[in-house]
């Protein structure tokens, strides 16, 4: 019975979400993991977001990025959280392929970003260059209470 009942309440939530599976078989669907430098880095040049701020309209967030995020979130406790997320964008849609968390604390009204925050993004960013992990990351940071 409540096997039947978990599986409702899956099935209801992605209804009203508009959750859209990806079948594992489909070739296209692998190519969401694909890392074009030069697409990437022509718009990141253009900034079409930045004249328009409605630009983007679909976020894809992978499965792990989510459960970095939600993990990180709960173990902030009673203080809010920050991180980062890593993708790509490709035409009006935000691509989060993965999410890292911050060594910050914040309150309501404010995250405090010093400089250990800092240097630790930009370690990160160096250190995924290296291992040739391409996803940029994002000037879109979560936050949790």
């Amino acid at each position: 019975m409540e096997g039947s009942s978990s599986a409702i309440a899956r099935k209801t939530w992605e209804l009203e979400n508009n959750i859209l599976p990806v079948e594992p078989t489909d070739s296209a669907s692998d190519s969401i993991f694909h890392y074009d430098d030069a697409s990437q880095a022509k718009i990141q040049q253009e900034k079409p977001w930045a004249s328009d701020p409605n630009y983007f309209k679909r976020v894809h967030i992978s499965a792990l990025a989510l459960l970095k995020m939600v993990v990180h979130a709960r173990s902030g406790g009673t203080i809010e959280i920050m991180g980062l997320m890593q993708g790509k964008t490709e035409g009006d849609t935000i691509i989060v392929m993965d999410a890292f968390a911050l060594p910050v604390e914040g309150t309501e009204t404010r995250v405090n970003a010093q400089s250990d925050a800092y240097e630790y993004m930009v370690e990160y960013s160096q250190t995924s260059k290296l291992v040739r992990y391409l996803l940029f990351i994002s000037r879109c940071s979560y936050l949790f209470n």
